[in-house]
């Protein structure tokens, strides 16, 4: 009897303990920080939330809204979700001084801006973690093979941040056997480089850059290429309707489920996986340029065919 009453004892403790671990690793809250409350923000927030709550239905206690309503005062997240650039600073610099800072993850941010502003110690010990706003430049550059098969020559506008960000474009090139050529906007400025870099190429691939691409330069950009008749691909659907001829891009909805998925395993005990593109993706066509260039182009198809091809 005795050995049965220890029996239960050790059971019972250990149950108690078993239990204990299991609620200290579910406390605390999941705070999601918008850059803005804009409708793209509020989108992938959602589409992030809606992943995580088919396997975690009312387990997450949620905490939604700009960066700086959040203070370190408050109850400690079990993570971090930043939406967008003025997030992820804003939530770096916040546990900028904790020793053991929640874990980031940061979404709707372009691979540049991401890793200009990402702290490194924190990327070595695997606590942070992106998905990326901007496309593997495989599936970019495959899509410009598919959509202009007599394409050989691809130009990119660069600031000085883009120096070590373009391997990866001139490499995918020239396994379809084309050639990337870079334009560095220097002290002339960036039409000075645009119009030098328009002679010289069949087609424009617009990169994510604010500082090249932004809401004072692009219908620029736009009308020099499209009166050299040189076709831009834009990474939005914003310059489709604007005269890219298309653009290959990912929707808030998709970048932000994607983020719930990499927020899932992470609360499962799982690593964090590393930084990496979106998943999902969408093709924009501009069937007025389309026709201005002799072209007739499928979306369905082109969706298709990348899909098939390309898998980061």
């Amino acid at each position: 009897m005795r050995r049965r009453i220890l029996s239960l004892a050790a059971f019972a403790c250990l149950y108690l303990m078993t239990y204990g671990l299991s609620r200290a690793s579910e406390a605390g809250p999941v705070w999601l920080a918008l850059s803005e409350t804009g409708p793209a923000y509020l989108e992938a927030a959602q589409a992030l939330r809606a992943e995580l709550e088919h396997t975690h239905p009312a387990k997450i206690e949620w905490r939604t809204g700009h960066w700086s309503e959040f203070e370190k005062s408050a109850a400690e997240p079990r993570a971090v979700v930043a939406i967008g650039t003025a997030a992820q600073r804003g939530m770096q610099e916040l546990f900028a001084n904790a020793i053991t800072p929640p874990p980031l993850l940061v979404v709707l941010v372009p691979r540049l801006v991401f890793e200009r502003h990402a702290d490194p110690i924190r990327l070595r010990a695997g606590t942070m973690s992106a998905v990326f706003l901007d496309q593997h430049p495989a599936r970019q550059i495959e899509l410009i093979r598919q959509a202009l098969p007599k394409a050989r020559r691809i130009g990119v506008l660069v600031g000085t941040d883009w120096k070590d960000h373009t391997a990866g474009l001139a490499g995918a090139a020239k396994e379809r056997g084309m050639e990337l050529v870079i334009s560095r906007v220097e002290s002339a400025g960036i039409f000075t480089a645009l119009q030098s870099l328009l002679a010289d190429v069949d087609v424009l691939l617009a990169l994510p850059d604010p500082e090249i691409f932004n809401g004072q330069t692009a219908g620029n950009i736009l009308t020099a290429a499209y009166r050299r008749q040189v076709p831009l691909i834009g990474f939005s659907p914003a310059y489709v309707k604007a005269g890219a001829l298309l653009a290959l891009y990912s929707t808030p909805s998709q970048i932000g489920t994607r983020g719930g998925e990499l927020l899932r395993q992470a609360l499962a005990g799982k690593p964090w996986p590393p930084p990496q593109w979106p998943q999902e993706f969408s093709v924009r066509i501009n069937q007025d340029v389309a026709r201005s260039l002799g072209l007739a182009l499928d979306e369905q198809r082109l969706h298709e065919q990348l899909r098939r091809m390309v898998r980061p």
